[in-house]
């Protein structure tokens, strides 16, 4: 069961409604991008390595990747506007003590509740609007948050070398606590009331399985990128890891095949173009999320100003938000495989560029890479979305928007990790920088296979039917 639509006497408000769920997406994106600049401040005021400062973007999307089924089911039971706003009061706490946040330990440990605000509202906010707002109106609302969510990433990182130009880095969480605490007392003021709530289960079981995975997996990213990769140490993590990750492969499958398809939630991961969709959002998110996390901390370890930097990491948010919608109107005409594929082919051309050649760019010469690598973004965003979206029944949109935003944070946590690896050399590129942009580029041109089979073959189907060929 879902929320009921308000009552005519506050219909009124939803206008109000709506551009308050679609500010808890905003700052969710925008605290995600705007600390990437901050890390070498991070780093010197709190005498700790760069490479320990970039946790602060890495553990709040692990806690987000997380915590975002859970809170999701919490939602269903509880009240969707009781976690939503819950979770922005959460979020403002935690911005609040991280920057008051004294050492290491305590800006990690209250960037993990900011990070558990953030998916609080970030799982409610979509089903709230598909709950409030009639069927005329949902298509509007749901494209209002996109450009709110879209505004946010762009936002993050000029807005985040501004404030450290000209005050510190502690500014960008009083904004944030400010900012999200505002927003709750106005979600508390006009957000109808929950109604109705539904029953279920929490796969607690399952939100710890992928805790333990992903945790493990970060942390043995984090000390081989300071010692080795072939310590012990590192090497048991990783294995930790990979047991994690095919126990829980093992436990899928045997619950698809224990319960019906539409119980058990992992039906749709045996259609091969579903599952390749969603590595695609992985992989190219991890791409995109490495780049701008290693970017800007090079170009400030290399004597660029906060400001500078922010404007020309802005580029790639820019350039997305123009490129995606003309490639979602060229997936529309023409079919989204072609689109994607030269998406993929860019992006992985302008990640060897970022790898071999940018090194010897100039700090303002590396406006075009960025720029390219947002409209590559653009490019496949849309119809990737498109493709996953379109082999989901009615009945399992609602579960396929929610795995395709863990896999977009997924992504982005993966992406921190290998950012990290890149910064942790110091003032200059080393091997692990050249090494990591040359392997996501090979993981983003062996990501192209599949749709540029599948575009081949359609198209010989195309062709043999227009012939009457068999």
């Amino acid at each position: 069961m879902s929320l009921t639509v308000p009552s005519p006497e506050r219909a009124v408000n939803l206008t109000a409604v709506k551009v308050v769920i679609c500010l808890g997406a905003f700052l969710s994106n925008l605290s995600a991008g705007m600390f990437n600049i901050s890390l070498v401040d991070i780093s010197a005021d709190l005498q700790i390595p760069v490479a320990s400062a970039q946790w602060v973007v890495s553990i709040y999307l692990l806690v987000i990747s997380v915590l975002l089924p859970v809170m999701g089911r919490l939602g269903d039971r509880f009240g969707r506007r009781k976690v939503h706003n819950l979770g922005l009061f959460a979020f403002a706490a935690g911005a609040l003590g991280c920057a008051l946040a004294q050492n290491e330990a305590m800006l990690l440990g209250f960037r993990v509740l900011q990070g558990a605000g953030a998916s609080m509202y970030q799982a409610t906010n979509m089903a709230l609007i598909v709950s409030l707002f009639p069927a005329e109106q949902r298509g509007r609302a749901l494209g209002l948050m996109s450009t709110f969510v879209a505004a946010g990433s762009m936002a993050g990182p000029a807005l985040g070398g501004f404030l450290i130009q000209w005050f510190a880095w502690e500014s960008n969480f009083w904004l944030l606590a400010v900012v999200a605490g505002a927003v709750g007392v106005l979600a508390h003021r006009l957000i109808p009331r929950d109604t109705e709530t539904a029953g279920g289960q929490l796969n607690l079981a399952g939100a710890a399985w992928m805790a333990a995975c992903l945790t493990s997996l970060m942390i043995a990213v984090d000390l081989g990128s300071r010692s080795s990769f072939l310590s012990v140490s590192v090497l048991l993590l990783l294995a930790v890891s990979v047991g994690l990750a095919a126990g829980y492969t093992g436990y899928a499958r045997f619950a698809q095949r224990i319960s019906p398809p539409a119980e058990n939630g992992f039906s749709l991961f045996t259609d091969r173009s579903f599952a390749a969709g969603i590595v695609i959002t992985v992989i190219t998110y991890m791409a995109a999320f490495a780049a701008q996390l290693a970017l800007p901390s090079l170009l400030r370890l290399s004597g660029a100003e906060p400001a500078w930097v922010g404007l020309i990491m802005i580029g790639y948010p820019l350039a997305l938000v123009v490129t995606a919608p003309v490639s979602g109107n060229i997936a529309d005409r023409k079919g989204p495989l072609g689109i994607l594929t030269a998406g993929l082919l860019l992006m992985s051309v302008t990640l060897l560029a970022f790898g071999l050649g940018s090194p010897a760019l100039r700090t303002g010469a590396m406006v075009l890479p960025v720029v390219l690598l947002g409209c590559a973004m653009g490019m496949i965003t849309s119809p990737n979305t498109s493709i996953v979206m379109g082999l989901a029944a009615k009945s399992q949109l609602g579960r396929v928007s929610s795995i395709l935003a863990l896999s977009r944070n997924i992504g982005m946590m993966f992406g921190t990790a290998a950012g990290g690896l890149m910064i942790s050399g110091g003032n200059r590129p080393n091997g692990s920088y050249v090494a990591v942009f040359v392997a996501c580029a090979a993981a983003v041109g062996l990501s192209a296979v599949w749709p540029l089979y599948s575009f081949r073959h359609s198209s010989k189907r195309k062709s043999a039917e227009h012939l009457h060929l068999p």
